[in-house]
């Protein structure tokens, strides 16, 4: 039975250079047809693993290569990506360890081939194999943070990046960064006023500080902007200042803009004003 899974191993590649060495020699096919006709005789991750036996590995580098050209030709020429990820899928399959495979799938499939939920896929079957590597959840932060836009899941997998040894010392802001777009802002508060107790960089305080400067305006415009809002249900007009807001007892005091700046109703909004 070895002996059999060895020879279709041998065959497999011995197929795939049989028909590069046809084609090249016709010059009648175009390249992306020779991919495609190449693709055509890929099977499932599932099936070359059980083939393999111990020969995985070694595998999973000869479909690396033709997940380079592959990416390579379609990059400069159409920039369809229609078998990206089935093809990382056989590699990550044949080889789950394989960290620069999902570091580079990653990224080509979320920007190239608008495939970012493959993407994350992927890289949660890497932390099922690799739960201590940094990467793939800074990856995944990252992914959602500049593609899906979940800001609250990209601050969490930043997070736990953060908290992992060798990591890069920007996870933990990128986590800050993150939860500060989303609705649990308080997270970000609590670790930007980590970042600025844990440190000695003064470089690094001002930007924790700046941080914790922004999310106090942002929870003062909502505060104001819902008392506005209020006051103008009531009185069916709006309040010519922020003054009359706090006399009027729609608001317990006028907050004072953290950036030196001053807090205005202009046009039925609380803005953020020079003067």
């Amino acid at each position: 039975m070895k002996v059999f899974r060895i020879i279709l191993i041998f065959l497999f590649f011995t197929l795939f250079s049989f028909l590069q060495i046809i084609i090249d020699k016709t010059k009648k096919v175009s390249l992306r047809e020779i991919l495609l006709q190449e693709l055509m005789y890929f099977p499932s991750g599932r099936f070359l693993k059980e083939m393999a036996i111990e020969y995985d590995n070694l595998l999973s580098d000869f479909v690396w290569l033709r997940a380079i050209q592959y990416y390579g030709f379609h990059m400069v020429t159409d920039r369809k990506f229609d078998y990206l990820f089935h093809i990382f899928d056989i590699i990550t399959i044949l080889d789950p360890r394989f960290s620069g495979a999902y570091h580079f799938s990653s990224f080509c499939l979320s920007w190239d081939a608008k495939k970012p939920d493959s993407a994350i896929y992927l890289l949660k079957r890497a932390l099922t194999y690799d739960p201590f590597n940094w990467q793939h959840y800074f990856d995944i932060g990252f992914i959602n943070y500049m593609t899906t836009k979940n800001y609250e899941e990209a601050g969490y997998y930043f997070y736990l990046a953060a908290q992992l040894p060798g990591t890069w010392k920007i996870s933990e802001r990128w986590a800050a960064f993150s939860y500060g777009k989303s609705p649990k802002k308080e997270f970000a508060e609590i670790l930007w006023q980590d970042i600025y107790n844990s440190t000695d960089n003064e470089q690094l305080k001002k930007i924790a500080k700046r941080g914790l400067k922004v999310l106090k305006r942002e929870r003062d415009l909502e505060y104001l902007q819902k008392a506005l809002d209020r006051f103008k249900e009531d009185k069916k007009r709006f309040p010519n200042t922020l003054l009359e807001l706090y006399k009027e007892g729609y608001i317990d005091s006028i907050p004072k803009e953290p950036f030196g700046y001053y807090y205005r109703i202009r046009n039925g909004k609380v803005v953020v004003s020079k003067k």
